[in-house]
C-alpha cells in the first residue's frame, strides 16, 4: 500500500508545481496564494472553496475563484506536504460541463464531479488517486488555519457500557451525515488491524475511507466508523489477540487470537448500542461493514445480532494472514455468521498478500454451508501485491456496492 500511495504522491508533486512559501499563506500544511479570493459574483455548483484529502492521506484544497465570460473557471489547486515532498499550489483554467469540472490544461489529469451529498468527488490521473471534498468558507479557513479542516467526517465520542479496570470507556467515532434533518438508518463500518501490531504509535491513527462514506450517505445512510478500545484515541487497552509478549505484536495462536476477536465484537456491539441512542439515527435495521479484520468483525456482529442487521459489506475480511496463523482461526470466525439470513457482499482483491482469493473462497464457504446469502466480487488492483487495499480504489467496487445498497434500500 505504501508503495502505491508513494507513486500517487510523486505524480501529484510533479504536476503540482508553481506555488512557493514566499507568496503563500498556509491552512494546515497546505499553501494557498496570498491573494486567493472567491468572487462574490461567482455562481454555479462548483463556485467556492473545497477541502478534503487525496486518498484519505494528502491534504487538498480546490478553490474555484471566479467564472469567466469565456465559460472557463479560474481555479487554485493546492496540496499539502507529506513524506514525498512539500506542499504546492498553482492557478489554472478549468472547464465546467454540467456536474463535472476538468482542468483545461490536458497535461494535468484531475477531474471533479458533484455528489448528491453536496460534496464533490475528485479523481486523479485515470483512477490513480481519489478524493472527497466538502465546501468550506474561505474566511473561516483563514481565521483559524490551524484547525483540521481536511477531515470530511466529524470525530465524536461515544459513551458506552464498557468498563475497564473500574473506568468507564468512551470510544472515538467518525460520523458522516447525509444532508437533511434525519433520522437516518445507520451504517456501521469497522476498521482493520495495524499490520503486525508491533508499532504502538499506529494505534492512535484514525483512517476512514471517505469515498465509501460518501456512497453510503448518497443512499441515505448515516455512516459511522467506531474506533475500538485503544485505537484512534479511544479509551482502554488495545488487546485484540496479542502475543504474551506484546512487543511481538499479534499472536498466530488460536488460543490468544480468537479471544481477541471476541473482544473486538464486544467493542463493536457497544458502539452499535451507543449509536442507536442518537436522535439522528432511526430505529431501523443497521448495515454493518468493515475492512480486513473489520470485515470479519462485521460478519461476527451480524451473526451475534441477526435481527438487528440489514446486511454486511465485507472488504477483504479475515483475522490472521493466510499461512501465518493457526488454520482454524479464520474458518471459525466466518462460521460466526450463524443464523443471519440477510445479504453479505464480500469484495476481495487478486494478489492480496494476506488473503488469497482461493483462501477467501474457502472462508466464505464456511458461511454458505450455514445457509448465508453471499455474493463475491473480485477486483484487480494495479501493482503486484496491492489486492488487500481494494477499498482505496472505489472505481473497482462502487457500482457493485451501489447495486447492493439498492437491494437493501
Amino acid at each position: 500500500m505504501m508503495k502505491l500511495l508513494a507513486r500517487i504522491s510523486a505524480v501529484l508533486i510533479l504536476l503540482a508545481g508553481g506555488g512557493n512559501a514566499q507568496d503563500s499563506v498556509f491552512v494546515g500544511n497546505v499553501p494557498l496564494p496570498e491573494d486567493v479570493v472567491v468572487s462574490t459574483q461567482a455562481e454555479g455548483a462548483f463556485a467556492g472553496i473545497w477541502v478534503g484529502r487525496w486518498d484519505n492521506r494528502r491534504n487538498h484544497i480546490l478553490v474555484v475563484e471566479r467564472l469567466g465570460d469565456d465559460g472557463l473557471a479560474d481555479v487554485v489547486y493546492a496540496v499539502g506536504s507529506d513524506l514525498n515532498g512539500r506542499g504546492r499550489w498553482f492557478r489554472r483554467k478549468a472547464r465546467i460541463d454540467g456536474d463535472t469540472l476538468v482542468f483545461a490544461d490536458d497535461s494535468f489529469a484531475a477531474r471533479y464531479s458533484l455528489s448528491s451529498t453536496g460534496r464533490i468527488r475528485g479523481v486523479f490521473a485515470n483512477n490513480k488517486g481519489f478524493a472527497i471534498l466538502q465546501r468550506q468558507q474561505l474566511s473561516a479557513l483563514m481565521s483559524s488555519p490551524e484547525n483540521d479542516w481536511f477531515s470530511v467526517g466529524a470525530v465524536e465520542r461515544l459513551e458506552t457500557r464498557l468498563v475497564e479496570n473500574g473506568h468507564d470507556i468512551t470510544l472515538s467515532v467518525v460520523i458522516y451525515r447525509p444532508e437533511g434533518p434525519g433520522p437516518f438508518p445507520l451504517a456501521l463500518v469497522h476498521h482493520g488491524s495495524t499490520g503486525t501490531g508491533k508499532h504502538a504509535s499506529d494505534f492512535d491513527q484514525i483512517w476512514t475511507p471517505d469515498w465509501l462514506a460518501d456512497v453510503l450517505n448518497e443512499h441515505g445512510w448515516l455512516a459511522a466508523f467506531p474506533q475500538r478500545r485503544g485505537r484512534g484515541l479511544s479509551d482502554g487497552l488495545y488487546d485484540e489477540g496479542f502475543a504474551e509478549d506484546r512487543s511481538e505484536g499479534y499472536s498466530p495462536k488460536a488460543e490468544l487470537s480468537l479471544p481477541g476477536a471476541e473482544r473486538a465484537l464486544e467493542d463493536a456491539n457497544a458502539a452499535l448500542d451507543a449509536l442507536r441512542k442518537r436522535a439522528d439515527v432511526s430505529p431501523t435495521q443497521t448495515l454493518v461493514g468493515g475492512v480486513s479484520r473489520g470485515g470479519i468483525v462485521a460478519i461476527m456482529q451480524a451473526g451475534d445480532r441477526p435481527d438487528e442487521i440489514a446486511g454486511v459489506i465485507n472488504f477483504v475480511g479475515g483475522w490472521v494472514g493466510e499461512g501465518w496463523g493457526d488454520d482454524i482461526i479464520n474458518p471459525t470466525l466466518f462460521r460466526r455468521i450463524g443464523t443471519f439470513g440477510g445479504p453479505v457482499l464480500s469484495i476481495y482483491g487478486e494478489e492480496d498478500p494476506f488473503y488469497s482469493v482461493e483462501h477467501s473462497k474457502q472462508n466464505l464457504a464456511q458461511m454458505e454451508a450455514l445457509g448465508a446469502s453471499t455474493q463475491l466480487h473480485v477486483v484487480k488492483v494495479d501493482g503486484y501485491g496491492n489486492g488487500h487495499w481494494a477499498v482505496a480504489v472505489p472505481n473497482l467496487w462502487e457500482e457493485v456496492v451501489d447495486a447492493f445498497l439498492r437491494t437493501i434500500d
